[in-house]
């Protein structure tokens, strides 16, 4: 065993309007980081830094179930570096679990087992989200765009893109957790309405393939069953997406939960001005606000480098 590894994982896209549960992307140059090293004992000890009120009891942490289940009985120190903000909608947990996952496979010497690791990583985003979903923790590791199956998140398929992706992002400063946001949608809904969200989804990966922005940024605003229950978490929603309209985007979207919200732009000029626009926007509703821009990330989890570690989100 080595002395220590860490880890890196990418921040990540959820849902992309009508792709809840079954679609997200990974963001260059935002993730978190996780060191692991040899512990006495037979548990999981979790200390972590720039975040606060999250769990360390290693039942609930996020990294310390991946770690956990990568290597079962065996005593580790983690150390658990935020770069990205829990309850901000951009796979936080997962990342932490992804990258915990990726440290102790290195420590222990088994590195690029991909089934292990997104075994792990899925095992440690139960811990938070209650559930074993993919759609963050499957990019965060793969990179790239990722089409997963909701409650079987091992059948997915990863999406070749024929360019990359710019993104403008604001997150207001709002916290909206998981759990609640999903207690709070629909048990039941019209069959018209899941009909036109399926040829939603199905136009929208055809078009990320095909690499029709235009047509992208048209299908992540047409959700109909999750997006408009969960807009009323973050009340400057409307004017944030009209914002990155008038700028220019080709669309604008919550990721996940929210309250993060997401700009589609034809390059990085583009995502900038509509990044300044929805930041603009967001804090004349009276909330402050981070915003950023950024492109997919076609690697996902790695070795922890200097460099990895732009920004936080």
């Amino acid at each position: 065993m080595a002395d220590s590894a860490a880890g890196w994982a990418p921040a990540s896209l959820s849902n992309l309007g009508p792709g809840f549960d079954a679609l997200g992307v990974a963001l260059e140059g935002i993730g978190d980081v996780v060191e692991a090293r040899p512990a006495e004992g037979s548990t999981v000890v979790v200390r972590i830094e720039g975040a606060d009120g999250l769990p360390v009891d290693p039942e609930r942490n996020t990294a310390a179930r991946a770690a956990a289940r990568i290597a079962p009985g065996v005593g580790l120190e983690l150390i658990v570096r935020k770069g990205i903000r829990p309850g901000s909608g951009l796979g936080s947990s997962a990342a932490s679990a992804v990258a915990a996952a990726w440290a102790v496979a290195r420590l222990l010497g088994r590195a690029g087992q991909i089934g292990t690791l997104l075994d792990a990583a899925l095992e440690g985003e139960a811990a938070v989200s209650g559930a074993r979903h993919g759609d963050n923790v499957i990019p965060s590791l793969l990179g790239g765009a990722v089409l997963v199956t909701p409650g079987h998140p091992e059948r997915f398929r990863r999406l070749d893109l024929p360019a990359r992706l710019h993104f403008g992002v604001v997150r207001p400063d709002l916290d909206i957790l998981t759990r609640e946001a999903r207690a709070m949608l629909p048990r039941q809904v019209s069959l018209v309405d899941a009909a036109r969200n399926a040829a939603a989804l199905a136009f929208l990966v055809d078009a990320l393939r095909s690499g029709d922005l235009e047509t992208v940024g048209a299908e992540i605003e047409r959700d109909l069953l999750v997006e408009p229950v969960r807009a009323r978490l973050v009340p400057p929603f409307a004017a944030i997406r009209a914002a990155a309209r008038e700028a220019g985007a080709f669309g604008c979207a919550l990721s996940g939960s929210g309250p993060t919200m997401f700009a589609l732009g034809g390059d990085a000029g583009a995502a900038a001005r509509a990044a300044d626009a929805m930041a603009d926007a967001c804090r004349h509703g009276g909330y402050g606000c981070v915003s950023f821009v950024t492109r997919d990330d076609p690697r996902g989890a790695r070795d922890f480098t200097p460099e990895l570690r732009r920004w936080s989100a």
